[in-house]
């Protein structure tokens, strides 16, 4: 029986996912379908527009079987450490027979042919990059140039657009953990990440957030999202649209009770970037004017909204290499339907998982297990997302809530 794996924000659940969602099913000719979801921090370093539950419940009823968290230290990176993460979790599950990603290109061989490049690294492309970051070039930018340098045009094509290359790290997870999941790509229909502009009717996640916030109704959003996710929008209410501005006071409190030393330790500050923070909050207005005086060509300001994420939950550099030198993951489930349920009681009577599966971390964690070292972040990044978005913790909390289950 193959089972499709997919890694996704669903940030919120529209008509694009699910084309993508349908096509991969399609394509692979999958019995189950389980898909590794960011929680409440996004990995562009944003806080969801709702919450993981939520977002996970509408997965569920929009055709997805099994709903697992990608955990806040992975899916609030880089590309190739949210890629890292969402292939370990899929590679470690045991199970998974294809692996599913959108793309601008389309083109596998081309974007294979990219990952392999990078995950075997020639001393001529790695002298390539630092030449092009010591010029100033942020690292995107600078990979890019290296990689038109050293192996031409086409291949650095496809790491201009955001899919392409998540895309590309995928490929190269797969390439390096030696992972038998055969990957296939679903060309991605209608509108590029950031476009603002629907095409018919299928709109950027980034666009109907933005509809969201200007109309301040879900109307505006009818066209372009399935009647699923539309109608559990409604349901909720209150709590949706969560954006990173709700959050600026408390980092700033964060930052003006935190020294120089102890910003300089947390995972995304580099070179002085702990100072321009803790100088810019003296004068911002709001996170976008603290964003813009921290930002330069060669931070990004994806790159800064992480700094500012990774600062508010407090996740640091020696925590991180921990997590990634012990391995540490888990497969925790967010929500599932009567098929997901069947893969989970096969997995454990397989006992195909690697890592372990967590319905309840009441009590299937011990005191001393090594995932807490990780579980501690998805918790704190809950309870900060909770405070602001529903003004309270316990409601939606990590210890209150149980797996959403769909058995209609």
């Amino acid at each position: 029986m193959n089972v499709l794996g997919i890694i996704a924000e669903y940030n919120p659940f529209h008509k694009g996912h699910s084309y993508h969602l349908k096509e991969s099913v399609k394509k692979t000719n999958a019995g189950f379908t389980v898909c590794v979801m960011s929680g409440n921090f996004m990995q562009r370093g944003e806080p969801a527009m709702v919450n993981k539950w939520t977002r996970a419940r509408m997965a569920v009823e929009n055709g997805v079987d099994l709903v697992l968290e990608l955990p806040f230290t992975y899916a609030c990176n880089n590309a190739e450490y949210f890629a890292k993460g969402g292939i370990d979790i899929l590679n470690r599950l045991g199970c998974i027979t294809h692996l599913s990603f959108g793309s601008e290109s389309g083109d596998l061989e081309l974007l294979s042919h990219t990952a392999s490049l990078l995950a075997n690294e020639s001393r001529e492309l790695k002298e390539s990059i630092k030449e092009f970051t010591d010029r100033g070039f942020s690292f995107p930018k600078a990979r890019y140039e290296a990689v038109r340098k050293c192996a031409g045009e086409e291949a650095a094509s496809v790491l201009n657009s955001a899919n392409n290359i998540l895309a590309v790290e995928y490929l190269k997870q797969l390439h390096r953990t030696g992972s038998r999941i055969e990957p296939i790509t679903v060309i991605r229909y209608g509108t590029g990440y950031h476009d603002i502009d629907p095409f018919q009717n299928i709109a950027s996640a980034s666009a109907i957030r933005r509809k969201i916030n200007e109309a301040n109704h879900f109307e505006c959003i009818r066209d372009f999202m399935p009647k699923e996710t539309l109608q559990i929008l409604k349901e909720i209410d209150k709590g949706v649209n969560v954006i990173f501005n709700d959050f600026f006071q408390m980092l700033v409190y964060q930052v003006l009770t935190s020294s120089a030393e102890y910003l300089g330790t947390v995972l995304s500050a580099t070179e002085g970037l702990e100072n321009k923070v803790k100088k810019a909050v003296s004068d911002a207005k709001n996170m976008e004017t603290l964003i813009k005086a921290v930002k330069s060509k060669r931070y990004t300001e994806t790159r800064i909204q992480r700094l500012l994420s990774h600062i508010l939950i407090g996740l640091d550099k020696d925590s991180f290499q921990l997590i990634l030198k012990e391995r540490i993951n888990y497969c925790r489930v967010l929500a599932f339907n009567k098929k997901g349920a069947e893969l989970l009681k096969q997995i454990k009577l397989t006992g195909c998982n690697s890592i372990p599966v967590l319905t309840n971390i009441n009590r299937e964690l011990t005191a001393g297990a090594k995932e807490w070292n990780l579980l501690k972040y998805d918790i704190l990044a809950s309870d900060i997302y909770n405070l602001v978005a529903d003004g309270e913790i316990y409601k939606n909390s990590d210890y209150v809530v149980q797996p959403f289950k769909d058995f209609e």
